[in-house]
């Protein structure tokens, strides 16, 4: 799995996608959405899982089922959404992120074959993945945007 990172972005996902696609697969290749907003890559055996948290932007692109979110720690009156969302108890802020970001990554890959990986990325966020896939390669859009 290939996790393409960018910080302090600004523009369209999908079309930052595919760019990354194209870095990876040296052609273009284009992205469309399910009716229920998950997207896939069109007539390619990868799949995709777009996350975005203010200005930063996580890509991942697998050869399996992949679900990423990635999301910036701010104060929050955390309990109440656990409570309500997650129907936890929850020990601490870092806990309730962990938490929510395993909710959403799960919800995205639309299974429930996969293992989750924890990463902080970037300050102040919590980036968490759910796949099957357990090979990661990070790139910095930076590297090829700009």
């Amino acid at each position: 799995m290939v996790i393409f990172t960018y910080r302090n972005y600004s523009g369209n996902s999908k079309a930052l996608a595919e760019r990354c696609l194209k870095q990876l697969l040296k052609k273009d290749v284009y992205i469309s959405y399910y009716g229920d907003g998950k997207p896939y890559v069109v007539d390619e055996d990868l799949y995709i899982s777009i996350s975005h948290t203010y200005k930063d932007i996580v890509i991942a692109i697998s050869e399996k089922e992949v679900g990423i979110d990635i999301e910036y720690k701010k104060s929050r009156h955390y309990q109440t959404i656990a409570d309500n969302m997650l129907k936890k108890d929850i020990l601490d802020i870092d806990d309730f992120y962990r938490e929510w970001t395993k909710h959403e990554a799960q919800f995205k890959h639309g299974g429930e074959n996969g293992s989750f990986a924890y990463f902080d990325l970037f300050k102040d966020t919590q980036t968490t993945v759910f796949s099957e896939d357990k090979e990661y390669k990070f790139i910095p859009m930076e590297t090829f945007i700009e």
